[in-house]
């Protein structure tokens, strides 16, 4: 059960009686998400008290877990300084994400407010291609050359003010500025302090700011990293991706196939953000094709009225094989559309070839399975009609090849 639902009805009450320090003490010590839901699911000008009660960091948090109109009416009911202050605290790659999450006026306002070096910064991410490992990398990582020892680098750390996420690993690098790998902070606090840097750092792997975002989740999840550097070409360090942002990626890869899987065009679209009209246009273009596709069955069936009205046991497999090929054509989309997902499959005409040919022998032997329990079946039901047990089993194998191939 959502914490909002249990909340939100003292909430209001505390919001009615004006009674602010009880309204204090029911959401200062939730977790931000928590918080976030609980705004989500009031009016504006209750979300917004809320919001002014907290401190800057955790307000800033709370905007993170934001979307849509409510970030923008939000946003919008604070003042410049207030919007300086919550923006300062949030980190590189996700005033990004907020920014994409906004209309360009709001985004302009923000940018213009930004002291200068964080503008440099949010303005150089956004220009990065969409979909890009530059658009969700964080500027603030710590990089630290290879020839000094442990306790050199504990004392940089010290001093540096980059997010936890970003502090699981320690970037070594060359005096050129070059990554060289990285050394995991709980190594680096169990090792003899005078021990060199590049004596214990490991080899890593890294993405382009080019590189799509996939790309990084599948590195991250082949390797087990929580941090990937992004470097540049010469492979100097631009920033970092976190454990974080990947999960954000694969829950968008998830709903983007799904969305595709069923025929909607929007995977980006939030349900309850979407009007009816909108639903409705977003959902009514597979459907009408469907309805199309089933008008021309219906034709075809049509044309073959009087065979029917004489062999009136067709009808009996008629049910049978239209079930069995929505069943293989959906089977095979979601096989391919997973493995595409994985990696497992690269779109090119090799591998399209080859999965073409994998697919293709894995069908007809399952059609062949089928065709044959359709041929005892018709056979019984056809009082032993054996042109009859032929046509239903040889039309059971082409179905079920032309609705995996399609699908």
């Amino acid at each position: 059960m959502r914490i909002s639902y249990v909340l939100i009805p003292e909430i209001i009450e505390a919001i009615e009686n004006k009674d602010f320090k009880s309204l204090k003490a029911l959401v200062q010590n939730l977790h931000p998400f928590d918080i976030a839901e609980i705004v989500e699911d009031l009016e504006p000008n209750k979300a917004v008290l809320i919001l002014r009660l907290l401190d800057s960091e955790k307000c800033s948090d709370v905007l993170t877990y934001l979307e849509g109109d409510k970030l923008e009416e939000i946003i919008k009911s604070f003042s410049d300084k207030q919007i300086l202050e919550l923006f300062e605290e949030i980190d590189d790659d996700d005033k990004v994400a907020l920014f994409e999450e906004l209309p360009p006026y709001l985004v302009q306002r923000i940018i213009s407010i930004l002291p200068k070096e964080e503008k440099e910064v949010a303005l150089k991410l956004l220009n990065y291609p969409e979909n890009s490992c530059g658009r969700i990398m964080n500027t603030d990582f710590v990089s630290i050359e290879e020839n000094l020892n442990i306790f050199q680098a504990i004392e940089i750390i010290k001093k540096s003010d980059v997010s936890d996420e970003a502090l699981v690993s320690i970037f070594v690098v060359t005096k050129e500025g070059k990554l060289k790998g990285y050394v995991k902070i709980t190594k680096l606090v169990r090792s003899d302090f005078n021990i060199k840097l590049f004596e214990i750092c490991e080899s890593i792997a890294s993405v382009s700011a080019y590189d799509d975002k996939e790309t990084a989740a599948k590195i991250m999840k082949n390797y087990d990293l929580l941090v990937l550097p992004v470097v540049d070409k010469e492979n100097r360090m631009l920033g970092v991706i976190t454990i974080d942002d990947i999960v954000d990626i694969i829950e968008e890869e998830a709903t983007e196939d799904i969305y595709r899987f069923v025929g909607l065009i929007d995977p980006e679209a939030r349900y309850f953000d979407l009007s009816y009209k909108e639903k409705i246009l977003k959902r009514l273009p597979a459907i009408i094709l469907m309805v199309i596709l089933g008008n021309i069955s219906g034709f075809v069936l049509n044309s073959y009225e009087k065979i029917i009205a004489h062999l009136t046991i067709l009808t009996f497999f008629l049910p049978n094989l239209a079930n069995t090929t929505g069943i293989i054509g959906s089977q095979a989309s979601a096989f391919t559309i997973r493995a595409i997902a994985t990696g497992e499959i690269e779109r090119n005409l090799k591998t399209f070839l080859k999965l073409f040919f994998k697919e293709f022998s894995t069908i007809f032997i399952i059609s062949i399975i089928i065709a044959l329990g359709m041929f005892i079946i018709a056979l019984f039901r056809g009082d032993f009609y054996i042109k009859l047990a032929l046509v239903v089993s040889l039309t059971s194998i082409a179905s079920s090849i032309i609705a995996n191939t399609f699908g």
